[in-house]
């Protein structure tokens, strides 16, 4: 057998592929060549707040954070039920904090201080300083120190599949031949095709939005037809609350708000973490409404701190968040826009909603009472964010989830990153992580830094197992 081109070849240079093609060369291999759509390295984790969920690192247990070590994944599959692949979960779970110090270790600058990533127990967010760009930046510095080789502007058209087994990739009419390939091409976020297919629950043509990359246009799914993989993880991601304005990204609700469903009915804390909002509205048609008073976008002068405080997730590697859309000028400039409605009463901000004034009515008057009584004893919202409603004018705005910031559909694969074929088997030569995964998101988004970590840590699998394979194949 001829000598191929290179050893590993790894499609895509977002956190997946970086880690992936670095820990390759760490186990062995020489000739390593990172294969880039776009014109710049780093993907959608260039673009990204730069936070990586891990459990049993060393910043965690030097900030005292003591987790046992199989409590990370417990977490995750309660809070998916259980409908994820757990082998490969469970195995990344339990390196995660290993994988946060291999990146450190490489010069991705952490702060000493964690975060909590979503609902879990304890802090587990490590924040990068320099956000997803400096994780690029560290990373692609020691890969190139390393001597892997990077081709950019170069989208691959096709897998080279030979006997059963992946032998190369061929991109612009160039046949590149390789041991074993890497497949870690990001999510499908910019091809509104595959969102419509394979995302269904969050496309809304002509309002729907992706936040990351424009080379994440699902060039995996196109492999998996062409090699027989196994695709799984439909309708899953993650999605984020949209009033259909505009099309900037907002993460978090302002604490001051109450947000209903199309019934009138409230049915959460409003600070919940972003992934938590978009699996319950999942149960509610997809379909919310953010109610707030004049007073949350004027406070007065003796209110304007505690208006001001209106977030719980504080963040080392962020500036303080503050509202982007749920402000006076906003308001303002969208007041006629269909989604955004406006009051004098309750009752007819009710009415231009179209939900039941009893009900609408209703849910704020207990809200209300909640706040003079000040404890949230229906959804246990912290004190300090309970503001009543009850200034006019009165706001509504109609928010659905369709600012996507992660694609779950993807290859499966086993829990060393190797991906299986419709048949069962796995297909030999053939590795994958990162966004083109499936089955590693569950119907729940866990929290920040879930998709870097699962990037990360799959992405030091796959490479792992390529280069095993790659040494039995020189012998």
């Amino acid at each position: 057998m001829p000598k191929p081109d290179f050893e590993v070849i790894v499609i895509g240079s977002g956190l997946a592929g970086l880690a992936s093609a670095l820990t390759a060369v760490e186990h062995g291999c020489t000739d390593v060549l990172v294969v880039e759509a776009e014109g710049v390295l780093g993907g959608s984790t260039r673009l990204c707040g730069g936070v990586v969920m891990g459990s049993r690192s060393r910043l965690q247990r030097a900030a005292g954070i003591e987790d046992a070590e199989d409590d990370m994944f417990k977490e995750y599959m309660a809070i998916n039920g259980w409908d994820v692949s757990a082998g490969p979960v469970e195995r990344w779970a339990a390196r995660s904090g290993e994988t946060i110090d291999w990146l450190q270790d490489r010069g991705v600058p952490f702060y000493e201080r964690l975060i909590f990533s979503g609902d879990d127990r304890r802090p587990r967010g490590h924040c990068v300083e320099g956000g997803g760009q400096a994780i690029i930046d560290a990373l692609a510095s020691r890969c190139r120190k390393a001597g892997i080789e990077f081709a950019l502007g170069n989208r691959v058209d096709e897998l080279i599949h030979t006997d059963g087994r992946v032998t190369g990739v061929r991109a612009g009419g160039e046949d590149l031949t390789a041991a074993a390939v890497i497949v870690a091409t990001g999510g499908f976020g910019a091809n509104p095709e595959h969102l419509a297919e394979h995302y269904p629950i969050a496309w809304v043509p002509g309002e729907t939005f992706y936040i990351g990359a424009d080379g994440a246009r699902g060039d995996h799914l196109r492999f998996a037809d062409q090699v027989g993989a196994q695709v799984t993880g439909e309708n899953r991601g993650l999605r984020m609350l949209n009033p259909g304005v505009d099309t900037m990204h907002e993460a978090f609700l302002p604490g001051w708000t109450v947000l209903l469903d199309k019934r009138g009915h409230r049915f959460c804390d409003e600070t919940a973490p972003y992934g938590i909002l978009d699996s319950l509205l999942k149960a509610r048609d997809n379909v919310g409404y953010v109610v707030f008073d004049d007073a949350a976008l004027r406070p007065p002068a003796e209110l304007a701190e505690r208006y001001a405080d209106a977030y719980k997730q504080v963040w080392p590697n962020h500036a303080k968040f503050k509202p982007k859309h749920y402000t006076a000028d906003v308001m303002k400039q969208y007041e006629h826009h269909e989604r955004v409605h406006k009051a004098e009463s309750l009752e007819e901000l009710a009415k231009s909603t179209g939900i039941p004034a009893a009900d609408f009515c209703g849910t704020i008057a207990r809200y209300n009472q909640l706040v003079e009584a000040g404890q949230d004893t229906d959804f246990q919202k912290a004190s300090r964010f309970l503001n009543p409603i009850s200034t006019a004018p009165f706001y509504a705005v109609e928010v659905r989830p369709t600012a996507i910031a992660h694609t779950g559909y993807g290859m499966r694969v086993d829990d060393f990153g190797q991906v299986i074929g419709v048949d069962g088997n796995l297909i030999e030569g053939l590795y994958a992580a990162g966004e083109c995964t499936g089955g590693i998101v569950g119907p729940t988004y866990s929290g920040s830094g879930s998709s870097l970590a699962s990037a990360a840590g799959v992405g030091r699998m796959a490479g792992e197992a390529a280069a095993q394979y790659v040494s039995k194949a020189r012998v």
